[in-house]
């Protein structure tokens, strides 16, 4: 009993080292921190960061450090291993964002500088131009001037051909069944260009296609691409493009020409970097500028990967105080919770993101971002200042795997953070992989599934989305005008969660356009559900966007987990289903006879009144149960008589008719439009 009680002494000594040996190693993971030398770097900088100029302060960091590099000045003493990050183009110039309010005087300065302005727009206050680097001091000095940043970058979410898409989604059998085309509808593209457009053209790829003038764009066809794909399932919508490459301001325009040259369905596959997470932009506020007017809009929703499938770059949370403070000018390191940096485990090769909650163009918080490399030095730094009038956003170009990011709380705030490797895979993730105007909340948000793991059959339930597909869900903490939607918590318990995406379709599929067989991406999803919503319109004119995209969302075959979840959504759009639950809506088509004259000739005369039989026949479905028409002081027709009760018009050919008096104004020659106002 002695020895066995001095064994199980023995053991439980040795439970008890091992023990402490365990949580020691703990301990020391836990309060790993960065090196004294990346300690002294990051100060050096801010250092530097402290004695720019008022004009320097309205520059980005990087041309500070560009300009005085090339004057041959010391930029921040003992930190050698910084890597310049502006891009110039071959004439030596560099492509930079102007915010500020957009003004003659600003413009002129640019262009006698030796600069050439690219696009200018007054609506968002913002010029992107093409300058010298001996320019940008003279335009920063300018009142109306706010900030110049390099220029925002842009990414796309990634035919004899046929979309394998056609058969996965089910539309070859849904046209059939429904005896539908996409005829009527007008479907706007936006994406890098039209490259190829003319040899998808000449191989049957394609038909006419309204280019937007003087926006066809540059790129490698990616545009072209994905017309195809909408061609191919819904062969006779009529297809319009205008790029979204020029700028961020300029995309957001394109929405909105797009809209007023008649589309009724949208579709992008674009993400600018530069896209507030947190709020809607100005490109996301562009998308619900065209969704309150009535149109679908559909877009991609990106490659950035997921928390479940191990493939994501994103990191968000709160501030968290790691306890290392910087001396001298002061500031607060990050904690990831492990360490104080996150180590980038794969590079995206579109470097690293930072945001933090405050509103666009207004942020009074000051975070800055650092790169460092395996050694502890600072290699990459992005250290602008948030004064009230800059975005809460900063940016390193670019990034290896294997460096640390780190994030410093220069002033202000705790605040709600986002880290993102673009396209690269992170240490430390959370989901919300998903943002800007693809979340917005009217946009349809299109997630990826690879279609060769069906076809040639259609979608089941046992698809799944693509590993690189980006998850949900977003965090929305403000309003479109920068107002909090919960003040005084801009914390990650605040504002709302938006479930994105929105649905799943298919890629994988083949086109025509060289560098796109196949085709790859959410760029590839999101065509395929905007043909299935042209399908869907050109089956039922009468439909309006949030009944189509209801019956997308409400059909979609669930996959992933059960009901809605953060990477598929709804699940994929089918098109049968789909095209079957507009069964339930009843169809009209117009008919009139005159009845009755002031000033009997068989012909609408200017101040005359006239009393016409209006007859309503319902090729619908679903019978009406008490259909009430108004008709509209509109189109040359005033004084209207009182509404008239159709009551039950029933479905498949069912007709009533009902008269109504009205005064005609106008001139002689014009057309007289008589329009039904019907609620059941």
């Amino acid at each position: 009993m002695k020895k066995n009680s001095s064994l199980l002494q023995r053991l439980t000594g040795l439970l008890l080292l091992v023990t402490s040996m365990f949580w020691n190693s703990i301990q020391a993971q836990a309060e790993e921190k960065i090196g004294a030398r990346a300690l002294q770097q990051i100060e050096a900088l801010k250092m530097e960061k402290a004695s720019r100029s008022a004009t320097e302060r309205k520059l980005d960091s990087q041309f500070v450090f560009e300009l005085k590099r090339s004057r041959g000045q010391t930029f921040a003493a003992g930190v050698t291993t910084l890597r310049p990050e502006i891009t110039r183009e071959s004439d030596g110039r560099i492509l930079v964002d102007i915010k500020g309010a957009v003004t003659p005087g600003l413009l002129d300065r640019i262009v006698k500088g030796g600069g050439d302005v690219i696009h200018s727009s007054p609506r968002f206050k913002t010029v992107r131009a093409k300058v010298k680097l001996e320019q940008l001091e003279s335009l920063a000095s300018l009142p109306e001037v706010n900030f110049i940043q390099r220029a925002a970058q842009a990414m796309t979410q990634t035919g004899s051909s046929n979309s394998e898409g056609d058969l996965t989604h089910g539309a070859a059998l849904a046209r059939n069944a429904f005896n539908v085309t996409g005829r009527g509808v007008k479907v706007g593209v936006l994406s890098d260009s039209v490259e190829s457009l003319l040899l998808s053209q000449g191989n049957g790829n394609l038909g006419n296609v309204t280019v937007l003038p003087g926006q066809a764009g540059v790129g490698i066809g990616e545009g072209t691409a994905m017309l195809e794909i909408i061609h191919d399932l819904a062969p006779e919508a009529e297809l319009y493009f205008a790029t979204a490459v020029i700028s961020d301001a300029s995309f957001a325009e394109n929405i909105l020409n797009l809209r007023s040259n008649g589309c009724q369905i949208i579709v992008d596959d674009i993400f600018y970097f530069n896209e507030p997470p947190f709020q809607d932009g100005i490109i996301a506020q562009a998308v619900n500028a065209v969704t309150a007017d009535g149109a679908l809009y559909v877009s991609s929703a990106g490659n950035s990967g997921s928390t479940k499938y191990g493939t994501s770059g994103t990191w968000e949370g709160d501030f968290v105080d790691s306890g290392q403070t910087l001396p001298g000018f002061g500031g607060k390191i990050h904690s990831f919770g492990v360490t104080n940096y996150n180590l980038i485990l794969q590079n995206g090769g579109y470097g690293v993101d930072l945001f933090w909650a405050d509103p666009a163009g207004a942020s009074t918080n000051d975070y800055d971002l650092y790169l460092l490399d395996s050694s502890g030095n600072v290699v990459g730094f992005s250290n602008n200042p948030q004064t009230g009038s800059q975005d809460p956003y900063e940016r390193i170009h670019s990034a290896l795997a294997g460096f640390r990011i780190v994030v410093v709380k220069s002033s202000g705030a705790e605040r709600f953070l986002r880290v993102h490797a673009l396209g690269g895979r992170l240490q430390f993730t959370a989901g919300g992989a998903t943002l800007g105007h693809s979340a917005a909340t009217n946009s349809l948000s299109v997630a990826a599934v690879n279609a060769l793991n069906s076809f040639p059959a259609a979608f089941n339930s046992a698809n799944t989305v693509e590993t690189f597909s980006s998850d949900g869900p977003r965090r929305i903490l403000f309003h479109a005008d920068g107002s909090p939607i919960t003040p005084g918590n801009l914390s990650s318990s605040g504002g709302y969660l938006r479930l994105k995406p929105d649905i799943a379709a298919a890629d994988g599929v083949m086109t025509s356009v060289p560098g796109f067989i196949p085709f790859f991406g959410t760029s590839a999803a999101a065509p395929h559900a905007a043909a299935i919503a042209a399908l869907m319109w050109s089956f039922n004119p009468s439909l309006n966007a949030d009944q189509i995209r209801t019956a997308l969302i409400n059909t979609a075959l669930d996959i992933e987990g059960v009901g809605f979840d953060a990477n598929a959504g709804a699940g994929i759009v089918m098109a049968g289903p789909a095209l079957a639950a507009l069964d339930t809506f009843p169809v009209f088509v117009g008919g009139s006879t005159i009845v009755e004259e002031s000033c009997p000739n068989n012909a609408l005369d200017p101040g005359e009144t006239v009393t016409f039989a209006l007859t309503l026949t319902n090729v619908g479905f679903a019978a009406t149960t008490n259909l009430v028409a108004t008709l509209l002081n509109t189109g040359g027709v005033s004084m209207a008589s009182a509404p008239q009760n159709y009551g039950v018009v029933t479905a498949n050919g069912g007709t009533q008719t009902r008269t109504f008096s009205f005064l005609v104004t106008g001139e002689c020659g014009d057309a007289t439009v008589v329009t039904l106002k019907l609620q059941d």
